[in-house]
């Protein structure tokens, strides 16, 4: 079994939460006003800043490489093994957002569009930081070899 390189990991795990921050946000943007008019006039909570949702976006990143690393040495590294940890990672994420329409905050129907949408978003960010890691390794280890 390989190493894990933690430092790796974050680094490929933030370009692939810059990716996601990127497109879900444009996608909540265009295809998902109606969540976010319903989120921003009845939110329980004040609003927070773009930079709070940026971290906690770059933070998801490194979460969805950690993910593809640990499940590449059984699946095999690429973009399929990218995708699954992306399937996965917007399952979990999707089934903790869906906590919020089963507390009565949004309507279930309003969700749906969002989670459909960022489904794209996840698949994207996981395979670019997938790739990336899969890259990196790959120089890593010509220079080890060197």
């Amino acid at each position: 079994m390989r190493n894990t390189n933690l430092m790796r990991i974050v680094l490929c795990g933030f370009v692939a939460g810059v990716v996601w921050f990127a497109l879900s946000s444009a996608f909540l943007s265009i295809f998902a006003q109606d969540l976010l008019a319903v989120v921003q006039r009845d939110g329980p909570y004040p609003k927070r800043s773009g930079a709070f949702f940026f971290a906690v976006d770059l933070l998801m990143g490194v979460w969805a490489v950690w993910l593809y690393s640990a499940i590449s040495p059984k699946y095999g590294a690429g973009p399929k093994t990218a995708a699954i940890a992306g399937v996965a990672w917007w399952t979990i994420k999707s089934l903790q957002s869906a906590k919020w329409a089963g507390l009565g905050f949004v309507q279930p129907g309003v969700v749906l569009v969002p989670l459909a949408t960022t489904l794209i978003a996840a698949l994207a960010a996981a395979v670019v930081g997938g790739w990336l890691y899969q890259r990196t390794e790959v120089s890593t280890a010509k220079i080890l070899h060197s």
